[in-house]
């Protein structure tokens, strides 16, 4: 099965490994120790706090960001998802677009309670539900923000391979893999925060546009060969499959606390995330409508692969994967930032510039090894990832903001009746399609170990 597939059900959004289970056991046992030892230390405690909210980053760095992260490998399965539910699904595609919007307002509401700045989800999630709450959102966030990038090597690997191999270069997939890890560990290495990584999300951006463009103008030249697909308004059996879908691919809750962290002008998050989440959605729209509209029941994921042989695929691949070596130290970062904060919490503190790069080079280095070793040596890990990401995105992306919020907040500080009802119908919502990805991609797993034995 093609990891393109697999990627586009959950990651853009994007992630079971037994190193992650160790290390999310090591984070429930000692949660309340560290945070408590942050707490006695007044002074220290207020430096943090002044560190992890004196952002810069301009409002036009973040959006670039968001997009990048987001809109990636989302655009390669949205005409697909369009294909499993019919032309209704464009509705669905809408809600997922509202609702994640919201969430992700909501979410960041939820990081300033209290007299200091939650800096991160996890943090949040102890914040409001102590160690049960830590444990979960966790686990799943470290599973998700490792096996994303995990995934995007194995997606620009398997990429790399078919497409050199097409032209008589056959140096099989692991060798692209590692090529393609060194590519991304430099940046990764060398940029500290969110707010340095904005330029590789410019240009991560323009690769998507361009990928956008070279699907629309295809699909539009292709349409008279194909007058003879069919479509469907409405397909009850995978409508669900196309709702989870689109749910994963608005997601991104794992890296905007720190990216809007990262901003200079904090209080322009709602205005940064909405214009971002409108642009994302405009360009699902671009490539799924004119794709299915051309391709019918014959699109497939990534959609490229429905695209007639050529040039045009060999430079839509080029696109998407340099896209995906341009987004990798963006999600890496955020996890590392994460990682940084909970086993260094005083690092800027009590070391100098060269001591702090040398040690945060070590962590990145030990990350990127880890990540590479997983890519070429886990069998099934895209399904694996498939299962825990159809679970973990769902909890991630709409219901975790939530219920964090509900918790913080209460349901009296809901502006009205009708936001209430709103907030109620995005839980029934997003559950339902969490709990329905999680079947299909266990149906998925189980159906590709049955296949290799």
């Amino acid at each position: 099965m093609n990891a393109g597939e697999e990627t586009s059900d959950f990651c853009d959004n994007s992630q079971n490994f037994n190193e992650e289970i160790r290390e999310t056991s090591h984070l429930c046992n000692n949660s309340q120790k560290n945070y408590n030892a942050i707490s006695k230390d007044t002074a220290i405690h207020n430096d943090l706090e002044k560190n992890s909210t004196s952002g810069n980053g301009s409002d036009w760095a973040a959006y670039m960001n968001i997009v990048c992260v987001v809109a990636g490998s989302g655009t390669l399965g949205i005409p697909y998802a369009l294909q499993q539910g019919g032309w209704i699904s464009l509705i669905f595609l809408l809600l997922a677009a509202l609702m994640s919007t919201y969430t992700s307002i909501k979410l960041i509401e939820c990081l300033d309670h209290g007299k200091t700045r939650k800096t991160s989800v996890s943090e949040l999630a102890y914040y409001a539900f102590g160690n049960i709450g830590l444990c979960v959102v966790g686990f799943f966030f470290n599973v998700i923000s490792l096996g994303c990038p995990i995934l995007y090597l194995v997606l620009s690997g398997d990429n790399l391979q078919t497409l050199f191999s097409n032209h008589g270069i056959d140096w099989g997939m692991q060798t692209w893999v590692y090529i393609c890890a060194g590519t991304m560990c430099i940046p990764f290495i060398f940029l500290k925060s969110m707010k340095e990584t904005a330029w590789l999300s410019i240009f991560g951006v323009v690769t998507t546009l361009l990928v956008v463009l070279i699907v629309l103008i295809i699909s539009i030249i292709e349409y008279p060969n194909n007058l003879k697909n069919h479509h469907d308004f409405i397909s009850f059996r995978n409508l669900p499959i196309a709702l989870s879908t689109f749910f994963f691919s608005f997601g991104g809750n794992v890296v905007y606390p720190h990216i809007q962290a990262s901003m200079k002008n904090k209080k322009a998050w709602p205005k940064v995330i909405t214009l971002a989440k409108l642009t994302i959605t405009f360009m699902y729209l671009l490539i799924g409508i004119p794709a299915y509209l051309t391709y019918g029941r014959t699109t497939m994921s990534p959609i490229y692969l429905s695209l007639p042989p050529g040039v045009i695929v060999d430079i839509t691949m080029i696109m998407i994967t340099m896209h995906i070596l341009l987004a990798l130290p963006v999600y890496q970062t955020a996890f590392s930032l994460e990682l940084e904060n909970f086993l260094f919490t005083n690092i800027s503190i009590t070391l100098n510039k060269t001591s702090e790069f040398i040690l945060r080079t070590i962590l990145r280095l030990i990350l990127v090894i880890f990540t590479v070793y997983v890519a070429v040596t886990i069998p099934y890990f895209t399904n694996i990832m498939a299962l825990l990401g159809a679970l973990g995105n769902g909890i991630l992306i709409m219901v975790t903001p939530m219920l964090i919020w509900i918790k913080l907040f209460g349901w009296d500080h809901f502006k009205d009746f009708k936001e209430k009802i709103w907030a109620i119908f995005i839980l029934i919502f997003s559950l339902s399609g969490a709990i329905i990805g999680t079947w299909d991609a266990l149906e998925a797993l189980s159906a590709e170990i049955m296949g290799g034995n």
